[in-house]
């Protein structure tokens, strides 16, 4: 027995006057969380950010040309505090990866750019992560991921719908 089906069982037998058989799919989720987040450090690491600078540089570049938005667009798009991207972008910016300048068309505001070497980072760990991805998910077919992507976004908008509660 898989320790999935040891727990199952054993919630099972504690409430068996209850249906538990969603805690099965949960778990797993949960289990998923935890090897994606560690996943995704373990390719962003060598490059020298953690996983939140990450995100802000790939914000950056999707914006394309001239890969820059504003803090607010940033925490707002990434669902992060304005504190918390004040820091990203300042640990950014000492590294040399983002610079801070004012926003032209607002007095009081900033935009935050990709550096050249900002840049080039985020593309080295995007093709990282690319190739580390595709490798994961070389042994599903392509019916099998696409099914796949179908329930996980069948559970997405079950996570989204039920937390907008």
């Amino acid at each position: 027995m898989s320790w999935l089906e040891d727990l199952s069982a054993a919630w099972k037998n504690e409430y068996a006057d209850l249906d538990t058989t969603v805690l099965a799919p949960m778990t797993r989720l949960a289990q998923l969380s935890v090897l994606i987040d560690t996943f995704q450090q373990e390719i962003v690491a060598p490059f020298g950010v953690s996983t939140g600078e990450y995100a802000v540089l790939a914000a950056l570049r999707r914006a394309g040309t001239p890969y820059q938005l504003s803090p607010s667009k940033l925490y707002s798009g990434l669902q992060r505090s304005s504190g918390g991207m004040t820091k990203s972008l300042k640990n950014l910016e000492l590294r040399g990866l983002v610079e801070r300048t004012k926003d032209p068309h607002d007095g009081r505001g900033s935009l935050a750019s990709l550096t050249p070497a900002g840049l080039d980072v985020q593309d080295q760990i995007f093709k990282a992560y690319l190739v580390a991805t595709q490798e994961l998910f070389s042994p599903l077919s392509p019916r099998a991921l696409a099914e796949a992507d179908t329930a996980l976004t069948r559970l997405l908008d079950a996570f989204e719908t039920g937390s907008a509660r």
